[in-house]
């Protein structure tokens, strides 16, 4: 199985009724995968609203399609967040504003997504850049938080 493959419900399924007869061995005794590491894109440290110290980070290769979730006393990943898994992520934000808490992930395509929250089952994906040139660079909010401007490399900034 393809590290960022799903699993299929059906084979895990069978998987369970196998290890139900004896025929598997239990699944915390199955030997650990190791990956071979693959070149970071983005990494971009945060708060959780709890106080915790924790980073997201963005990769390429076969961990691309997915942001991670770490935190710096952990050896694995806390979580996997899915991704678009043909695009590779160019630029990380977090901000806290007076109306919440931001994170703002930009593509090379010049798509957007923005995060509120740390809510990232519900994500606004926002694009106006050029898809062949258009990777994001930066975005900012004004200060008095009323308009969301992006920069990309097509030369462009967009005012929201």
């Amino acid at each position: 199985m393809q590290k960022n493959q799903k699993k299929d419900e059906a084979e895990e399924e069978k998987k369970r009724r196998m290890r139900l007869r004896g025929e598997l061995p239990p699944e915390d005794e199955e030997p650990e995968e190791d990956w071979e590491p693959q070149s970071i894109r983005t990494i971009m440290p945060y708060t959780t609203a709890d106080g915790k110290q924790q980073f997201i980070v963005s990769s390429e290769g076969q961990f691309n399609g997915f942001i991670y979730v770490c935190n710096i006393d952990e050896i694995r990943p806390l979580k996997a967040i899915e991704i678009q898994a043909d695009l590779h992520v160019t630029y990380m934000q977090h901000s806290i504003k007076s109306y919440g808490e931001m994170i703002t992930i930009g593509y090379e395509d010049g798509g957007i997504e923005l995060i509120m929250n740390g809510n990232f089952e519900k994500r606004m994906l926002v694009k106006y850049h050029d898809g062949h040139r258009g990777k994001i660079t930066a975005t900012c909010m004004t200060r008095d938080n009323n308009f969301f401007l992006s920069s990309a490399d097509d030369g462009l900034i967009y005012v929201f």
